[in-house]
């Protein structure tokens, strides 16, 4: 199992375009909105929360678009043949859906460290060691919730479907879920939706330790309700739908 989680990991780990979006594009979005709405949201306490709430969905943002990402490979695996060529390997079935979910956790972990780190020395936004480990700790569990909405896409599309439809489903709840627009200036029908989106419920895991110090129940209930209900559809697809014999291997 550990040499598949390292092979799995180097294959999507050396991939630039995955590493530009979900590590240096929530941190430049982080500088970006900070840099040009910060001002006018104030100074002292009034921008430091501007600046933390911005960074918190930036996080959020990239930790979302990592856990995507690094399952979209699922589909490309599926039609190569290379999961049904591990069924035939001594790997059990059980350790290649661990290695799945562990490759989309793992990989989210760098961009959520990232900016965190430019949230605090490039925009000075100050929290506490604690409160800071915590928020990276609570958005690197909730991340999970992706990871299987990821693996749910992946094992249901063909590949050029899935790529797309990762990336559709992606700007959505990202666009809808208030990760880059505060839900607080949406009108009325779009702040209800978001508050069933589950992009909104994932930023709400970091905005709760930010101001309580840990996520409110409501908030971890809405994030596994969902988790769970995208590994109940993925096992049934996977069921349903057997990976196709063709020969080859995933690069």
């Amino acid at each position: 199992m550990s040499t598949l989680l390292a092979f799995q990991l180097r294959r999507v780990g050396r991939n630039r375009q995955f590493l530009f979006f979900t590590v240096l594009l929530p941190a430049l979005f982080t500088v970006f909105f900070t840099e040009v709405f910060g001002a006018q949201a104030g100074t002292g306490s009034a921008y430091q929360e501007y600046a933390t709430g911005s960074m918190v969905a930036m996080m959020a943002y990239g930790g979302m678009g990592a856990a995507l990402g690094a399952t979209i490979r699922i589909s490309f695996d599926r039609a190569s043949g290379w999961l049904r060529q591990l069924r035939v390997t001594p790997v059990p079935a059980s350790s290649v859906v661990a290695v799945d979910v562990l490759v989309g956790v793992l990989l989210v972990l760098p961009g959520l460290v990232v900016v965190a780190l430019v949230g605090r020395f490039v925009n000075g936004v100050q929290l506490a060691l604690p409160t800071w480990v915590a928020l990276v700790a609570v958005l690197w569990l909730g991340s999970g919730a992706f990871v299987a909405l990821g693996l749910l896409i992946g094992h249901a599309l063909e590949e050029k479907a899935a790529g797309a439809a990762i990336g559709v489903v992606g700007t959505v709840l990202a666009a809808l879920g208030g990760l880059w627009v505060p839900v607080e200036l949406f009108p009325g029908g779009l702040r209800v939706l978001a508050h069933v989106l589950p992009s909104y419920w994932y930023a709400e895991l970091g905005r709760d330790v930010v101001a309580l110090g840990a996520p409110a129940p409501g908030t971890v209930l809405a994030v596994a309700a969902f988790a769970v209900a995208a590994a109940v559809l993925t096992a049934a697809v996977v069921r349903r739908r057997p990976s196709p014999a063709v020969a080859g291997r995933a690069g």
